[in-house]
């Protein structure tokens, strides 16, 4: 027999996972970049609104990048392309960075409680 998510454990899962993402980037663990286009298309799955100010943030960095080789798909791209794109990959870091973090804080200001739930919840 499976078991399903229910929506609500959907939403706080996505939650949980943005917390996550989020305090990864604040502490240098996950790239700026690769963090916000992972959180912009969490965007609809943490269930808050549309006009959202860090989930929005979060999609506008992502589309302000969204030619550069970041992530997993720099293994496909040939290095001397990549060293080629590295200035300006250092220089939407460098501008993406400050925006990122407060939204980031914001986030697991908001959502916090939502992961240390779900971590009871998976240890009783």
């Amino acid at each position: 027999m499976s078991e399903h998510m229910s929506r609500e454990e959907y939403v706080l899962s996505a939650r949980a996972r943005a917390v996550e993402a989020c305090a990864a980037i604040v502490a240098g663990k996950l790239g700026v970049l690769e963090g916000c286009r992972l959180l912009a298309s969490l965007r609809w799955e943490v269930k808050v609104d549309e006009l959202d100010e860090d989930f929005v943030a979060f999609a506008a960095i992502s589309s302000e990048v969204d030619a550069l080789p970041i992530g997993e798909v720099r293994q496909h791209w040939a290095p001397e392309a990549l060293a080629e794109l590295e200035p300006d990959i250092q220089s939407a870091t460098a501008w993406a960075l400050p925006q990122a973090v407060v939204a980031c804080r914001s986030v697991v200001q908001r959502f916090e409680v939502v992961g240390e739930a779900n971590r009871s919840l998976g240890s009783a």
